[in-house]
């Protein structure tokens, strides 16, 4: 387990994630959290609806978290659970594209397309969901040329994002226009309603010292 810090008499909040954009989320909102690495695969499911994927997804990871904490003394914590699904305007989903030849061939066929990035949140606590829900945000790419793509894609290495490309990053030049409330949905978690729910559920919210 990672810690940031731990508050004696605070409900602990567990990150079920290894995602980097997610940690950082948490980190500037100076929330008190350990991290655990979920043992549960994503995998496609055809004919399920994209923001169905997420919520699945979210809930499986905050599952298997849960169940490793089963006993152990912080096994009351909050445990956070999220995932993101793209999808263009087609239907068709921009999974994690795995190589350098398949994030270039989906910027390829996004250029100048609107995408819609699905995040999921989930809270576990006591092996009980407590919340779940999925938001989305609307982002148009720029038409961009196959050497705007390779470039981008050589410097960037968005090998495992959704959409191929790191909005909270230099995939901002990729973007022509966003549409959102609240821009943590693009880096792949709902702050704002993470933070409702917490609060919603009584947890101290305490800074996390620096």
């Amino acid at each position: 387990m990672k810690k940031n810090h731990e508050i004696e008499g605070n409900s602990a909040l567990v990150l079920a994630s290894e995602s980097s954009a997610r940690r950082l989320i948490l980190m500037k909102l100076k929330l008190v959290f350990d991290v655990i690495a979920p043992d549960f695969d994503e995998t496609a499911q055809p004919g399920v609806a994209p923001a169905e994927v997420a919520l699945v997804n979210a809930q499986g990871k905050a599952g298997s978290v849960a169940s490793k904490l089963a006993g152990r003394p912080n096994a009351n914590a909050i445990i956070i659970g999220s995932d993101q699904v793209c999808c263009m305007d087609s239907g068709m989903v921009l999974h994690k594209p795995g190589s350098v030849d398949r994030a270039i061939d989906q910027l390829a066929q996004a250029s100048d397309q609107w995408l819609t990035f699905y995040s999921s949140l989930v809270l576990v606590r006591h092996g009980v969901v407590e919340r779940s829900s999925v938001e989305s945000c609307a982002v148009k790419l720029r038409k961009l040329t196959n050497l705007e793509i390779q470039d981008y894609v050589k410097a960037d290495n968005p090998l495992w994002s959704a959409g191929s490309f790191h909005a909270e990053g230099a995939g901002l030049r990729l973007i022509e226009k966003i549409e959102t409330a609240d821009i943590n949905l693009l880096y792949g978690l709902p702050a704002l309603t993470l933070l409702q729910a917490l609060r919603e559920l009584k947890n101290p919210l305490a800074y996390a010292e620096t």
